[in-house]
């Protein structure tokens, strides 16, 4: 027996080093490690922030019989080991290159004296601020409310036969070996080049027993997509493709397949006053294996903290490492905030996010809630400042007033602070729907891409901005790369359907708009401008039995607009007029932009009725309103009623008319 004091385990990271047994595990698992890289690592364990030189190493692992091949063999070694901890020589965690010197180990080490049986450190316990992790491979989880994870044991293993002590013996060298097995195969060992993987987080359950938590489970989810985006070795899952897996019963493999991962993450939440606590599990989709978990138990105040180490977790494990940008963008988040202030922010966006009236005016509610809270939290004046231009965008407030007070809101927000990728990215489209600066929208989007080169929505926004310069492949290009993040998402392939129709490309918009109705048959969206395609490859019955169906799903104004003019240009005098009594009928209950109506007239040649309309129209009001600028209206240019009213409607051609 060893003398009390001798060091007999060390600890670093995740990873523990049994000196008498020569194992390295990491989560339990035993990794494979031949003698001499474990040597070498004992050797650089015991000198913890010490240089280790070449020579020292040659006189205690290398004989006089093999000095000639010295250098081959210790660098082989330290590449194995390196291979072992998933460490770099160029961005070193662990073991630092000296170069012509040695080496030395840079990480925190805790040594033990304890027998190989003991732990070296003792369960944390839950509210200390702490995480607890445990591997999973080859044991059912044990979450029992009060208790760490831990794998369970049949309660016949207590008897400790010879024989049993034998079979388990032989289990347990099997789930290492398979353990090992799977995960070589799901994390497979890099070579020269960076290999990327890709992960789906699914929605975080509320466990608290509460419905109205929901909104703090999914704004944990999305915090935990938007941090783990920060990798670039990880290919993220929007959280709008996540999110339709809420509560869903489908099973991982089904899940891996349709989202085109291989990792999934899904956990738990449970909030309770000032004190949150999180789980979170990393499951191979295809093989539906549990291959990690971890428990965090945090004040609320550190809930960014949390959201950071547990983001820095799951890519360290999946990836092995972190580069030194993405370690800083990740601390740069992890700061406290003001517990009812952060709420308060969550469920305005958990009610943004419902895309309905009500939900909207909740929303705006909760974000100047979390501003009076706390007026240095730069994210709740983003978040009002979104509400705002939303409201101005859709039209559901006076655009001017309200992009106004969304400009002073962002202004605020950099103020507080700059290095928020949200805030930089709604700044960027404020430049270009509202102010009309494209050189400076240009700058906040690519500010946000950044500060967060895997933000999707900062990306999404660019292609709409290459799109509205006219450089529409790149648009594309760029909303392709948005939709491999976010492959279920209604919105997103239906508009990349619309990126083709707007590029005159209708038989890829066709296929595009069929995929996104196999999501979902009954997305108005995608009915519509499929129909549009269609029309534009003068297949005119098939585009009126798209943008019918559009219209029966949801009948307002433009669906109706761009149908009157479809009858129109195929010659459907009758089935033309019909829609313009529609149109009539409704601007009775609500706004029906006349240009629109007049649109009609010009192309079925009604030249007085169209004009009389369009002096109607006052060319800001509804933003999917045709323009004077539009082709329909070109039999009436040399008319100089219609000029008159195209100097007044025309708009400026660097900006629209607010």
């Amino acid at each position: 027996m060893a003398a009390p004091g001798i060091a007999r385990q060390a600890k670093f990271g995740d990873f523990v080093a049994d000196f008498d047994s020569f194992e390295l595990r990491k989560h339990g698992i035993r990794l494979k490690l031949q003698r001499q890289p474990f040597q070498i690592l004992k050797l650089l364990l015991q000198r913890p922030g010490q240089l280790v030189t070449r020579e020292e190493l040659r006189m205690e692992l290398w004989t006089d019989s093999t000095f000639v091949d010295f250098d081959a063999g210790l660098n082989a070694a330290i590449r194995r080991l390196r291979d072992a901890l998933n460490d770099f020589a160029d961005e070193p965690r662990y073991i630092e290159t000296l170069p012509r010197l040695g080496y030395r180990f840079i990480a925190p080490v805790e040594i033990a004296a304890a027998s190989p049986s003991e732990p070296i450190a003792g369960p944390t316990t839950p509210g200390n601020g702490q995480e607890q992790g445990v591997a999973l491979l080859g044991g059912a989880v044990s979450a029992e409310p009060g208790s760490v994870l831990a794998i369970e044991r049949p309660r016949a293993w207590r008897l400790l036969w010879p024989w049993r002590v034998f079979a388990a013996c032989l289990l347990v060298v099997a789930v290492g070996m398979a353990a090992v097995a799977l995960r070589s195969r799901v994390f497979a060992k890099r070579s020269g080049e960076s290999r990327v993987y890709s992960i789906a987080v699914l929605p975080l359950k509320n466990l608290s027993g509460d419905p109205s938590q929901d909104y703090f489970a999914d704004g944990m989810t999305d915090a935990l997509i938007t941090n783990l985006a920060q990798s670039k070795s990880l290919h993220v899952i929007s959280s709008t493709s996540s999110m339709r897996y809420k509560g869903t019963q489908k099973r991982l493999v089904q899940i891996g397949r349709e989202l085109n991962v291989s990792l999934i993450v899904e956990g738990s939440v449970i909030p309770s006053g000032n004190h949150v606590r999180v789980t979170a599990q990393l499951l191979d989709a295809a093989r539906d294996q549990h291959l990690w978990a971890r428990r965090y138990d945090r004040d609320l105040k550190d809930v960014l903290s949390l959201q950071s180490d547990l983001a820095s977790a799951v890519a360290l494990e999946v990836a092995g490492r972190l580069t030194p940008g993405e370690e800083s963008r990740l601390k740069a988040n992890a700061r406290a905030v003001n517990p009812q202030a952060y709420e308060a922010y969550l469920k305005g966006e958990y009610f943004l996010n419902k895309w309905s009236t009500e939900g909207f005016n909740k929303a705006k509610d909760y974000f100047q809630q979390s501003i009076d809270l706390d007026q240095n939290y730069a994210q709740g004046y983003t978040g009002l400042a979104e509400y705002y231009a939303l409201a101005a965008f859709m039209g559901s407030a006076p655009p001017r007033d309200a992009w106004l007070k969304a400009e002073d809101l962002l202004a605020k927000s950099l103020e507080i602070d700059n290095n928020l990728s949200d805030t930089h990215t709604l700044l960027g489209m404020l430049k270009l729907q509202f102010r009309c600066d494209q050189a400076a929208a240009e700058k906040e989007l690519n500010r946000a891409l950044e500060l967060n080169p895997g933000d999707m929505r900062a990306l999404d926004y660019h292609s709409y901005y290459l799109l509205e310069i006219g450089r529409k492949d790149e648009a594309i290009a760029e909303k392709q790369r948005v939709l491999k993040h976010d492959p279920v998402s209604l919105t997103t392939n239906a508009e990349l359907g619309l990126y083709f129709v707007l590029a005159g490309r209708p038989d890829e918009a066709i296929v595009q708009l069929e995929k996104t109705l196999e999501l979902d048959p009954n997305y108005p969206r995608a009915h519509m401008r499929l129909g549009r395609a269609y029309e534009m490859k003068a297949q005119y019955d098939q585009a009126a039995v798209e943008m019918q169906k559009a219209i029966s799903l949801d009948k307002e104004p433009f669906k109706l607009m761009k149908l009157g003019e479809l009858y129109a240009r195929w010659g459907k005098r009758r089935e033309a007029l019909q829609k313009i009594r529609e149109l009539r009928d409704m601007s009775k209950q609500r706004y029906v932009a006349p240009s629109g109506i007049a649109l009609i007239y010009a192309q079925l040649g009604e030249k007085e009725s169209a004009l009389a309309w369009l002096a109607k129209d006052k060319g800001y009001e509804e933003p999917n309103a045709p323009k004077v600028t539009d082709p329909g209206f070109d039999g009436l240019r040399s008319d100089p009623r219609f000029q008159a009213l195209e100097a007044r409607l025309k708009p400026d051609p660097a900006c629209p008319p607010f």
